[in-house]
């Protein structure tokens, strides 16, 4: 049994916008105008500063995501050698 989507991407294509071109379009179309003063870990957002929110509530910098992954979600970093 094939997926419905992929028999759709298959019969009709890939659609048009790609998903950079759909992120330059909600930052500018929707720009964020009340966003929180400060991140999990303290951190101060600024304008323009990107964030990631959580199903917890959560506000993480985008910088502190991978400390946040390591202390609260317990992710373990690898590097194949």
């Amino acid at each position: 049994m094939d997926h419905p989507d992929i028999l759709t991407a298959m019969a009709t294509g890939y659609p048009h916008i790609d998903y950079l071109d759909y992120e330059r379009y909600r930052d500018t179309n929707f720009p964020i105008t009340n966003h929180p003063v400060e991140d999990y870990f303290g951190s101060e957002i600024l304008k323009g500063d990107k964030y990631i929110t959580t199903d917890s509530g959560h506000v993480v910098l985008e910088d502190n995501i991978r400390d946040y992954l390591q202390e609260v979600v317990g992710a373990v970093f690898y590097e194949a050698k």
